[in-house]
């Protein structure tokens, strides 16, 4: 077979496959619980269930495309707390593609972007698509904590943006408020990846207004428990949203997306309730956790809590097996970017029960 690698871009050339073996395990093995995705564990409102039902029937046309669909535009930006007019959102095929199109909206050969260490992984590989380069930005403490100079330090004359996730995955704690405001005034583009926001009660959004250089990115894949429909946004003042949209591809979002994300705007009471749900089952899993010595437990304002057993003297891996041998699906992040050693697993929240058995077995892991 022809080796055609010369005729490869050089962004493909750049590129690397994404591990997303998870998935195909839970996929594979429907009897786990998913406790590894941070999905949220509960089912769609019965009102998205319904809207998609009476939708099925219309899959022969094409959906309308985002650009000109104003009432779920203006339903995002009411629901976020911005003028509600559709001029200030931009729709991704989940939030995925919007850490594609705003990088390359924004971003030449050369330029640097700042991302704390660790993050969400796709940030340290789609920036370098475009020719950008990646400068980590370290805590300055071991529980992950930045302040504004562990930033502010680094920008140089080729810095063009800074992207901080908000809560962080994949530890869940927060950077402050007065981080953000102190970057948003330098000539950079400020991208807040906002993706488990309601689980801490917390935005910058409010900061739009003022502010032409932020952009925050949300997506329905988590809180509002509709990660299979892939549907991301992004907010920014009118004038940004138009240099992301001239290089959003056409009709990327489909009809039973928007239908589905539209009805789910409409039943913000059961988004809510399932919020509540999580946040309290986080918070006493946490306590649980951190009631076993050998076990180091971070504070997360996300749905998903990252554990470091590596004063245990067993490895995660070991922890991983045990909790999937009983049914749970965890995430092993070992030796992943900014997390070094073999002792960090992530546990998504799901419902009260499932923290219950997860904490009952990761307890007598540690006791054997």
């Amino acid at each position: 077979m022809q080796n055609i690698q010369h005729l490869a871009s050089r962004a493909a050339k750049t590129g690397k496959l994404y591990n997303l073996d998870h998935f195909h395990i839970a996929w594979q093995n429907p009897g786990l619980r998913r406790l590894m995705g941070n999905e949220l564990l509960f089912p769609p409102s019965p009102q998205v269930i319904q809207a998609v039902e009476e939708a099925i029937p219309l899959l022969n046309y094409y959906a309308e495309d985002p650009g000109t669909a104003a009432e779920l535009r203006a339903a995002l930006a009411s629901y976020i707390g911005v003028e509600e007019s559709p001029a200030w959102i931009t729709l991704g095929n989940g939030s995925m593609e919007i850490i594609d199109m705003i990088p390359r909206a924004f971003l030449d050969p050369g330029d640097e972007v700042l991302l704390p260490c660790p993050e969400y992984s796709p940030y340290t590989r789609r920036p370098l698509l475009f020719g950008a380069e990646i400068v980590d930005v370290l805590p300055s403490l071991d529980d992950f904590t930045y302040q504004p100079e562990d930033f502010t330090r680094r920008i140089s004359r080729r810095t063009k943006m800074v992207i901080i996730t908000r809560p962080n995955a994949p530890v869940g704690n927060m950077v402050t408020r007065q981080l953000i405001e102190t970057l948003l005034a330098y000539p950079l583009i400020v991208l807040v990846d906002e993706a488990y926001t309601e689980f801490s009660r917390q935005t910058v959004c409010d900061l739009l207004p003022q502010h032409p250089n932020l952009i925050v990115s949300r997506t329905f894949s988590k809180a509002m428990g509709l990660a299979g429909i892939r549907l991301g946004f992004a907010a920014a003042q009118p004038g940004t949203i138009e240099w992301i949209e001239r290089v959003r591809v056409p009709l990327n979002v489909g009809l039973i997306t928007q239908v589905a994300a539209l009805a789910a705007l409409k039943d913000a009471d059961y988004i809510r309730a399932c919020t509540d749900k999580v946040i309290a089952a986080r918070n006493d899993f946490i306590g649980r956790m951190r009631q076993i010595n050998g076990l180091r437990v971070y504070p997360s304002e996300g749905n998903s809590v990252l554990i470091n057993c590596g004063e245990s003297g067993k490895p995660a891996a070991v922890f991983v097996q045990r909790l999937q041998a009983a049914g749970y699906l965890v995430r092993d992040q070992s030796n992943s970017r900014g997390l070094p050693g073999d002792g960090f697993f992530r546990v998504t929240v799901g419902t009260q029960a499932d923290m219950d058995a997860v904490a009952d077995i990761i307890r007598a892991t540690v006791l054997d």
